[in-house]
């Protein structure tokens, strides 16, 4: 008969590092550590896929009890130890039942919640004034990725959209005209179907454009064909946009802008982007 062994509390630590429960495990808790692995999974992998990151709070939320339901199984496969000092080791405290259990965290669990993220939510740092003051450079935004899959773009909305120039960056611009539409752009007023288009978006700071402020102030009109937006950025003097580069294919839009998380000026931490 195997004699009793210590179980060393760095050592349930450690393991509980790898994959929520493996601690517990480690102490001879099979029932605690399956539970625990199955909460810590679905408090991972359940939240993107419900949606709960569309709104600030939601995904504050969610972050808090990620981090509080990590440190408590830590602490607590940490403490059994401690208290158990002596077991009589099961079949499965075995290195190599470990080593499977943290090897399916890494290419199951793992890969899953990269999936859902990557599907769902984003997250993205502004690095130019071409959204401001909207957005401002150094702001940290959450995008609804895949937003458009199953809703319709509205004006005003803040989309996520590939760099037309370089495809592998993104952008992010506001949608002013429609699919069907006629857009024009009269000494900085839009026009949607020959009709004023109420524009709270657009800031009009003056710089030295090199002979282009002509250009920004009135454009068309253009007619946005079935499957594609007219954009612009808010900051309509310095800003790339579809009078530079043309119509957004909807296909190709990424996600919606979302709120943001992280921002220099604090009370804008949590503001929705409208």
């Amino acid at each position: 008969m195997e004699k009793p062994k210590k179980r060393r509390p760095w050592v349930a630590f450690l393991l509980s590092c790898f994959t929520p429960g493996l601690g517990q495990l480690h102490n001879g808790q099979w029932k605690k550590a399956i539970v625990l692995w199955v909460i810590g999974s679905f408090i991972v992998l359940g939240p993107p896929f419900l949606g709960v990151y569309q709104k600030f709070y939601g995904f504050v939320l969610w972050i808090a009890v990620l981090i509080g339901f990590f440190i408590f199984v830590l602490f607590d496969a940490r403490k059994s130890a401690i208290q158990l000092k002596e077991m009589i080791p099961r079949p499965y405290n075995q290195w190599y039942v470990y080593l499977a259990l943290c090897l399916t965290n890494l290419f199951l669990i793992q890969p899953l919640f990269s999936f859902l993220v990557r599907n769902h939510f984003r997250a993205y740092r502004i690095p130019a004034s071409s959204m401001e003051p909207a957005l401002i450079v150094g702001d940290h935004f959450i995008a609804a990725m895949g937003y458009y899959k199953s809703r319709k773009a509205e004006r005003g909305d803040v989309i996520v959209l590939p760099n037309p120039k370089e495809p592998s960056k993104d952008l992010v611009r506001r949608v002013i005209g429609l699919e069907g539409e006629k857009v024009e752009i009269i000494q900085d007023k839009i026009y949607v179907n020959d009709k004023l288009t109420n524009d709270p978006w657009g800031s009009f700071e003056r710089r030295d454009l090199s002979g282009r402020l002509s250009f920004l102030e009135s454009f068309g009109p253009v007619r946005v064909p079935i499957g594609s937006l007219f954009v612009l950025g808010d900051n309509r003097h310095n800003s790339q946009d579809s009078r530079f580069w043309g119509l957004v294919d909807l296909n190709k839009v990424r996600g919606k802008a979302l709120y943001l998380y992280w921002a220099k000026e604090k009370s804008r931490i949590g503001m929705e982007i409208r």
